[in-house]
């Protein structure tokens, strides 16, 4: 077996006489799909606050796409990883610290950034948004939550993001085949969201789907305190399903533990409050 430091010597040598000139050189960006589940309005004190699963967009504050929304990233630094490009966008241009950050997809089509090769990785955050405020910074004119709705219909498969002032519509289609391990989507109907974030946005959601269905990361998106009721709520909210609550309480038993408190301040009878077991 050849030792390291021949090898590294080698290198060395080779390295003087290579021309890197040859082969073309796509810039990296990131671009972080960051989900909330915020209570909805209630006007009814002695009912459960229905929960709603919001995406956190950008507005640009340049070209291209100037004015369009978008979601948070930039470009990677010559001295950066990957995730620590993202860690620090996400904190530039909306404020927000990264409490879970995951990579999930890479987006690497020709033409999907007018400036020319732009290779984006997509990551997922997730934050408990009451815990912080968000706020527009450095490429971001304004930093906005979205209303998500996500789900299969005649005519393809509907992305719907909304606020009090805004409509973003796209419809995609699912090209994914039996072998792949995520789903993956093609634009189909979409001018209202800079690059190709619909398909960031899409893949983002799906792959959140699978992943509150396989792990804990339902946790991430509550409170260090939380009732049964407010974790299937969590559930229920992201995969856009109702579920039994039997079935669902047999299912996070080993998961969680009482905290021997209760709650209080509320119109309907005191709960348990749980945590995550360790």
């Amino acid at each position: 077996m050849r030792r390291k430091t021949e090898v590294e010597k080698e290198n060395q040598e080779f390295i003087k006489n290579y021309d890197d000139s040859k082969y073309a050189k796509p810039s990296v960006t990131t671009d972080m799909v960051v989900f909330g589940v915020f209570d909805g309005n209630e006007s009814n004190y002695r009912k459960y606050s229905e929960k709603i699963l919001k995406v956190l967009l950008v507005k640009r504050k340049s070209e291209p796409f100037k004015e369009c929304y978008a979601l948070p990233g930039g470009f990677v630094r010559p001295n950066e990883t990957l995730t620590q490009a993202a860690t620090r966008e996400l904190k530039e241009e909306t404020n927000l610290p990264c409490e879970f950050l995951e990579q999930f997809g890479t987006y690497s089509s020709p033409k999907r950034d007018p400036r020319g090769w732009v290779i984006s990785n997509g990551f997922l955050a997730l934050v408990d948004a009451s815990q912080y405020h968000v706020q527009g910074g450095d490429d971001a004119a304004e930093a906005k939550w979205f209303d998500v709705l996500f789900r299969e219909e005649k005519d393809g498969w509907i992305l719907r993001l909304s606020n009090e002032d805004d409509v973003i519509h796209a419809v995609l289609k699912n090209v994914a085949d039996k072998w792949d391990v995520k789903s993956r989507f093609i634009s189909v109907n979409s001018n209202e969201i800079a690059f190709d974030h619909e398909i960031i946005i899409a893949d983002a959601i799906t792959q959140l789907r699978k992943w509150i269905a396989d792990t804990h990361i339902a946790f991430r998106l509550l409170p260090d305190r939380f009732t049964l009721r407010q974790l299937q709520q969590i559930y229920e909210t992201v995969l856009d399903a109702n579920l039994l609550v039997p079935a669902f309480r047999r299912k996070i038993s080993s998961h969680v533990e009482e905290t021997g408190e209760m709650t209080s301040d509320v119109g309907h009878r005191p709960a348990m409050l749980y945590k995550e077991r360790d």
